[in-house]
Parts: structure tokens; sequence; C-alpha cells
């Protein structure tokens, strides 16, 4: 259901940007029509502000499910789009990728190089429990 109000609250964003541009085109003496694009780009920056950090334990989870191999859908960028907003965190996201390449590669890696990264999916998850 949060997925179905995401998708209408993004779609209404950029039906509300779009259409005073069209109307513009369509009727140029309509300038009013400006107004809406400004709304438009307020709730953009007010989603893109409100935006929920991940737990560590989500980081940690998607992770893991992204070296097992069971990652589905868009698991991968979702992973690879991550900005963590604590320090700690965000250096063990990013050390991840530097140490073991691009998620996608990860289930094809050799057994020292993934247990090098479940020692950082340990540390990732061992800053959740704290």
């Amino acid at each position: 259901m949060e997925k179905v109000a995401q998708y209408s609250y993004r779609s209404g964003c950029l039906i509300s940007v779009l259409a005073p541009l069209l109307g513009v085109l369509l009727y140029p003496r309509a300038k009013w029509l400006f107004a809406f694009v400004l709304v438009g780009l307020v709730l953009l920056v007010l989603a893109v502000l409100n935006q929920e950090d991940p737990t560590p334990p989500e980081i940690a989870n998607l992770a893991d499910s992204i070296l097992r191999g069971t990652s589905a859908g868009w698991d991968i960028d979702n992973y690879e789009h991550l900005n963590p907003k604590d320090h700690e965190v965000r250096e063990l996201w990013a050390k991840t990728m530097e140490l073991c390449g691009a998620p996608e590669e990860w289930p094809k890696l050799d057994n020292e190089s993934k247990d090098k990264l479940r020692g950082l999916i340990h540390s990732i998850r061992k800053l959740g429990e704290q």
C-alpha cells in the first residue's frame, strides 16, 4: 500500500509540473500557470528532505540478500543508491562496494572475498544494535 501512495505522490508531482508547461504552450497568456510548477517543485523537495534514513539492520539485510543471490527487483540498485546519514554506517556501506566491487558481482565472488564482505555486513548490523 505504501508503494501505491509513493507512486501516486510522485506521479501527481510530475503532472503538476508538466500540465502547466503544456498549458503555457497552448495558451501563452496564462502566466499564472507557472505557480503550479513551483508547487510541484516544492513538493518534490519536501519529499527528498523527509525521506527516511535506512537503519543499519535494513542495510545489512539488503547486502546479505544480494551476497546470497536472493535479491529481487530493484534491490541491487536500491543498495547502490543508498546514502546513509550516519557517518559510521556510510563508511561501512561504501567499503562494501569499494572492497568487493559492484553488488551485482557479489554472488560470483570467491570465498575469501565473501568472508570479508560478511564481516563488513556483520559490522553494519552491530551498529544497529548499539
